[in-house]
């Protein structure tokens, strides 16, 4: 029997399993309790993600789930609410302004500049930042005005990170923000901003290059990518505490 692995149960959220391992994964929930309570909660983190950028005014035709020979027990009904809701996110997001494809060529090129940057100063134990959190005021308008952009750089001490310091870099987009903050384990993450000029929204995107992960988003102003070697939930949460710091 196939294994079932987080990385099945993270597919399954985002309604990206056939409908083979749909019914393998919706089984396996139905006999662990505890991991569909952690795959609801991930399927909430994504409707708050959604959310924060409302679907355009278009119905979303779910997919019909697959027929059971038997009746299904509650848990098992649970798992397939679930499913349900996680296909609804991966559908919510087509038709908007920048197009599926477009965005992921955009996606593609930025984010991983974005990681490259993220490798490089993260590991350095000299100097990760080119101005530290002690002159942040001195940061936040340096950055700013070389980007083009009123930024900042959020608080996210109740996430479990303290600002380090930033830099600035040099992308195929024109010059770029670093932010970069670290956690009492010495886990460091990274906030990238570069301006944009197409005055389009682009939704949350999660990019997995080993063990580093990310999210990428863009508003009307900016675009953005935040990076670290952390589970996709937690990064999410930051994500989410960004998102909210800029709006």
């Amino acid at each position: 029997m196939t294994q079932v692995t987080t990385d099945m149960l993270h597919a399954f959220v985002d309604g990206q399993l056939d409908n083979a391992d749909m019914a393998l994964v919706e089984a396996y929930l139905a006999e662990n309790p505890d991991r569909a309570a952690e795959v609801a909660d991930w399927a909430a983190q994504n409707d708050a993600l959604r959310t924060l950028f409302p679907a355009p005014d278009m119905p979303i035709e779910l997919p019909a789930m697959p027929a059971a020979n038997t009746p299904r027990s509650p848990l098992r009904a649970i798992a397939a609410s679930v499913a349900i809701l996680g296909v609804g996110i991966a559908l919510g997001w087509m038709g908007r302004g920048i197009t599926p494809q477009n965005t992921d060529l955009m996606v593609a090129g930025l984010v991983q500049e974005a990681i490259t940057a993220h490798a490089v100063f993260t590991a350095d134990a000299h100097r990760p930042v080119e101005i530290g959190a002690n002159e942040e005021d001195l940061l936040i308008r340096w950055l700013s005005n070389r980007v083009g952009e009123q930024l900042a750089a959020p608080d996210l001490t109740a996430n479990g990170f303290d600002l380090v310091g930033g830099r600035l870099l040099s992308v195929a987009d024109g010059p770029a923000a670093q932010f970069m903050y670290e956690n009492a384990a010495g886990t460091r993450i990274t906030l990238f901003a570069v301006r944009s000029d197409n005055s389009q929204m682009a939704e949350f995107t999660f990019k997995q290059n080993g063990k580093t992960n990310s999210f990428y988003w863009q508003d009307e102003r900016l675009r953005y990518a935040i990076i670290g070697d952390l589970p996709r939930d937690e990064l999410s949460k930051l994500a989410i505490r960004v998102y909210e710091a800029f709006s």
